[in-house]
């Protein structure tokens, strides 16, 4: 959670306004940053007031003018909040000191059994506002007042004071107490009114020295200085509130609260120091403590769900009014259809709902009329094949729920050949059997431990950390900058997946993107170029993108990933090159532009990024070597068990990060490899291979590479990469195993690779996505489709072309 969030969360309601300015400072880093990169000019610090002087030791003041106006920032903040903590923490210490002589005089009185009045006592022994606090309480009887307290009314209950305590009827809520130990209840919901109030000043003092921590440190990572240790040093030997003896004090006066609250909860009449319950103590007044501030962030949070609920409806309503002006003259055009309710009749109009009933009246013309094959299971297949790849190529369901249906509609459809005759359909016990235990296998186990090894670098900043350090050697000139960064993300896409590396790669480059002007031709080449540069990094690496994953589980033999890189990072890096070059013409960066240089995370490393590092790498060495340890580990997804075991065993990734994994994505691949099974087994894929030889008879390997190559391209353009490659990476397999000599692996290879190169459109790829979705300060967009369309096209053919040349040639030479 940020800080600004936590520290909206942490606050208290009524405090709000006398926290740190946390946000407002924020903007003021970033203003600053600004000017101080357009802005070479300096001011004349000898004109300075008194009033904007920095509260510094004099040998710690700055001659930049930067940084001289931040730490007025910081003072002004400063001194907002000492003047708020002086004034609460002198009204809390002379309630403390009334409560105490009170409980003095109570210990005298109970000793020597004297019984005043409580009535006679409560006024003249309470601040002014305790006694409106306690009469509130008391506005009805004891009890009401007990209850609002939580755990306080329970022990009541449980008799646990030793009080004489009755309930006359079940409706009644009196209770028999003599003054004297009315009194002392009034004495106890003092002292938790004391201790709520010393913790949330407790928590004031840390969430504050917090903010000034983070904000400093935020200042001289943004600027390039070194304030953060000089500035703590000076608050916290200058300023009363951060003074640790101010600190120690409170937490003197919070164990001095629960020593008293335990002696008024003796059970005994009188008041030894050496039988008190300490820990009981401390834990009743906690949990009145959490009820307190449950209570208090619940109406917050309550206040600004009703505000975000609110600012919904109206959007629904003005949808729903849009909508019924749009059906308002339909619905009167239908005739005897104006009798629907006006749900029935948007469902029936629904564009989803018409697609996947056109789509299915193909599926069943498929099915019984449209007849392509002689043999009934492979033309239930090809039904099946095409319904689910119209399903998928239009979206009308989400993907996974079409990857879902599949093996759903191929043991309900006979589709399955028995093993033992290979003609009759299999029996639906058995077909059900096999089809789900093709849902779960070592493909699946690799996303699985790649998912794993994303979300821990990503969780712990490694691959932040190492992306910033690159780019922190990049230095300022604008073209070196965009290739490092586009080189970043291809880096990233290795090993985090190309659906995150963009994702990060934005977030490192944000103060780039504050100070760079949002219509600048610059800022449209950093943000396409990693965008491009992503979706090459898909080819990277067998866990780079799902598509990868799911062709390199249909590979025979496996491929080890020595030889995937072999392939992908000479063709990944002329990709790059090529987009590079691209975009450096077509978005000519601005020579007045000015470039924040980025700098290192001055932080080291710790225990626990130590520890994902060297599993992480660990891990990827085994994956590379595995076809070498195939007699230990078996198939390469039992090796990705241990990096699960070793995350999720030591706590270093916990159960929500477990749920936070793509789990549609895995989904999706479970339904690409049912169906990848199906069109096997039936024979579908051998009988359209067939008829694919006949066509291509006489062509060479090469031509044949160039000729699908362009088809995979061009429907990866228009479908989604994943897609694509779940479509045509088992056919291609199968037409390569009816060459003369076997390529299926070679074009495999090349259909994955084309499949990530496909990037003409903002909806080609997550990377795309994620790139259109960016805008800048004010909302606004930085790319529009015809960004995508201008260079994502040109970008796919430069990729089609290095893959079926350069990627070809090495294939062919490491025997593909």
């Amino acid at each position: 959670m940020k800080f600004s969030h936590s520290l909206q969360f942490n606050a208290v309601p009524e405090w709000s306004s006398k926290y740190i300015a946390y946000s407002h400072l924020k903007k003021t880093i970033y203003t600053l940053q600004r000017e101080k990169l357009y802005n070479n000019s300096t001011k004349d610090n000898n004109s300075a007031t008194a009033e904007t002087t920095p509260l510094l030791p004099p040998q710690t003041e700055s001659n930049d003018q930067y940084t001289n106006e931040f730490i007025n920032a910081l003072n002004h903040e400063l001194f907002k909040i000492e003047k708020f903590f002086n004034s609460q923490e002198t009204g809390l210490i002379a309630n403390y000191n009334e409560l105490r002589d009170d409980i003095l005089e109570f210990k005298s009185n109970y000793t020597h059994n004297r019984i005043p009045s409580f009535a006679d006592i409560l006024p003249a022994t309470t601040s002014t506002s305790q006694q409106q606090q306690i009469q509130s309480n008391n506005n009805n009887n004891d009890l009401e007042s007990l209850n609002s307290q939580g755990s306080l009314s329970q022990e009541l209950s449980r008799n646990s004071w030793g009080f004489n305590v009755f309930h006359p009827s079940n409706n009644s809520t009196d209770f028999d107490l003599s003054p004297l130990d009315k009194y002392k209840l009034s004495l106890k919901k003092r002292i938790i009114a004391i201790f709520t109030q010393l913790s949330e000043l407790k928590d004031y003092i840390e969430l504050n020295h917090t903010g000034f921590s983070k904000i400093c440190k935020k200042f001289d990572k943004s600027l390039d200085t070194n304030i953060k240790s000089v500035y703590l040093n000076h608050i916290e030997t200058t300023s009363h509130v951060f003074d640790p003896q101010t600190a120690e004090s409170i937490n003197n006066i919070i164990h001095e609260t629960v020593v008293e609250y335990a002696k008024l909860s003796q059970n005994i009449n009188t008041f030894n120091d050496d039988m008190i319950n300490y820990d009981q103590a401390l834990n009743e007044l906690s949990t009145q403590l959490r009820d307190h501030i449950a209570w208090e962030r619940n109406t917050v949070w309550k206040d600004m769900m009703n505000i975000e609920r609110l600012t919904n409806n109206a959007k629904r309503q003005d949808l729903i009014e849009t909508q019924n002006d749009s059906l308002e003259k339909p619905l009167q055009q239908v005739g005897h259809w104006d009798t629907l309710p006006n749900g029935l009749w948007l469902l029936i109009k629904s564009p989803t709902i018409i697609k996947f009933i056109s789509i299915s009246v193909v599926f069943f013309l498929l099915l019984k009329k449209i007849l392509i094959f002689d043999d009934p299971l492979q033309q239930n297949c090809f039904a099946i094949l095409i319904y689910s790849s119209l399903l998928w190529a239009t979206e009308t369901l989400p993907l996974f729920v079409t990857a879902l249906f599949i093996p759903f509609l191929i043991v309900i459809i006979p589709v399955l050949k028995d093993p033992i005759d290979g003609i009759t359909p299999m029996d639906p016990v058995l077909s059900s059997q096999f089809i789900l235990s093709t849902m779960w296998s070592s493909v699946i186990m690799l996303l699985l431990g790649g998912f794993t090894l994303a979300a821990a670098l990503s969780k712990y900043n490694i691959a932040k950390v190492l992306s910033t350090y690159i780019l922190a050697s990049a230095g300022t000139n604008p073209t070196i900058i965009l290739l490092t960064n586009m080189f970043v993300a291809l880096f990233v896409s290795m090993w985090v997946s190309n659906v995150a590396s963009p994702v990060l790669c934005y977030s490192i480059i944000q103060p780039l993107l504050r100070t760079l002007p949002s219509s600048s031709a610059y800022t449209k080449s950093l943000i396409l170029g990693i965008a491009l540069a992503s979706n090459v990094g898909g080819m990277s690496s067998p866990i780079a993108s799902p598509q990868n994953i799911f062709a390199f589980g249909l590979m025979e033999p496996t491929p080890s990933w020595g030889e995937w890189f072999i392939v992908s990072i000479p063709v990944s890096i002329l990709c790059i090159l090529s987009i590079w070059i691209l975009l450096i013409i077509t978005f000519p960066p601005d020579s007045k532009i000015k470039i924040l240089r980025l700098h290192v995370s001055k932080d080291p490393f710790s225990a626990t990024q130590w520890f994902v590092t060297f599993t992480s790498i660990g891990t990827i060495l085994l994956w590379c070597l595995s076809n070498q340890l195939s007699g230990i580990f078996g198939e390469m997804g039992i090796i990705s068990i241990i990096p699960i075991l070793l995350f999720f065993g030591t706590g270093v990734l916990s159960t929500e990060d477990f749920n936070n994994f793509m789990w549609t994505i895995v989904i999706l691949a479970m339904g690409g490899s049912t169906l990848g099974k199906a069109v096997s087994n039936c024979g579908l894929l051998f009988t359209i291979a067939e008829h694919v030889k006949i066509m291509i008879m006489g062509k060479s390997l090469f031509a044949i590479v160039l000729i699908f190559g362009a088809g995979i391209i061009v429907m990866a353009t228009f479908v989604s990469h994943t897609v694509a490659a779940m479509i045509l990476v088992p056919l291609m397999g199968e037409i390569g195993q009816h060459l003369p000599q076997d390529h299926s692996r070679l074009l495999i290879m090349i259909t994955a690779l084309l499949s990530s190169a496909a990037m003409g459109l903002p909806t080609s790829g997550f990377p795309n996505v994620t790139a259109i979705s960016m805008t800048d300060e004010v909302g606004v967009r930085y790319l529009n489709v015809g960004n995508f369309i201008t260079r994502g096209v040109p970008s796919s053919l430069f990729c089609y072309f290095i893959v079926v040349t350069v990627g070809y040639l090495i294939l062919r030479m490491i025997q593909f």
